[in-house]
């Protein structure tokens, strides 16, 4: 008996450093992101626009056992506002093409309470910023210009990840960006500010 006891404790003990030894190594994998929120264009020519963000990224990450994880990849983000210029109202719509790339650091909540499901994360990151297109609509005409520069911008990150299985997370977190050049072509110049996002996330892991 007490050798049958004592055989369960070694193997319960042994299994529990494999799984914290587990938790501890490095991972690679990719994330999808899905965003929610409002921003304000400046564009030369124009007052101050707000409107509503609807955004996505791909990115594929590699994450240290410290909890330092890089990830780059691709997103989606798309701006759309209404407003009034020389008495007229009109729908705007611009869609960007971004290249982000972000460092973050997590640690794990209640970690032997919950099995290290749970984690805390924040971060910095940088992106790369095009519009692709762009579309304002008045009642009687719709313009559209295609492919209007390049710019840059700063954005950092806060939120919550729980773990659904062993390869899969899901998160929540909330994000602010800003553009910090301004997009110039053809005579205009913008950016996009305060740009406030609700992220919802899956994450895989290889």
């Amino acid at each position: 008996m007490k050798k049958s006891i004592f055989t369960l404790l070694l193997v319960l003990i042994t299994l529990n450093v494999k799984a914290q030894e587990e938790t501890k190594q490095t991972e690679l994998g990719f994330n999808v992101t899905g965003k929610l929120g409002f921003a304000k264009l400046n564009q030369s020519g124009m007052v101050p626009l707000n409107g509503s963000i609807n955004a996505g990224d791909v990115l594929f990450f590699y994450r240290l056992a410290s909890g330092t994880t890089l990830s780059g990849g691709v997103g989606m983000l798309d701006f759309n506002a209404n407003g009034v210029s020389a008495g007229e109202s009109y729908a705007l719509k611009q869609s960007y093409l971004r290249i982000p790339i972000n460092l973050n650091y997590s640690l794990y909540i209640l970690e032997d309470q919950l099995d290290s499901k749970l984690s805390a994360y924040g971060g910095i990151g940088v992106y790369a910023n095009t519009l692709l297109k762009e579309e304002v609509q008045t009642i009687d005409e719709t313009l559209k210009n295609k492919n209007q520069g390049w710019n840059a911008g700063l954005g950092f990150n806060v939120g919550m990840r729980f773990g659904i299985t062993k390869n899969t997370n899901f998160g929540i977190g909330f994000e602010t960006q800003s553009d910090f050049t301004k997009m110039k072509k053809n005579g205009v110049e913008r950016k996009l500010e305060q740009i406030n996002t609700i992220n919802f996330s899956f994450e895989f892991k290889f």
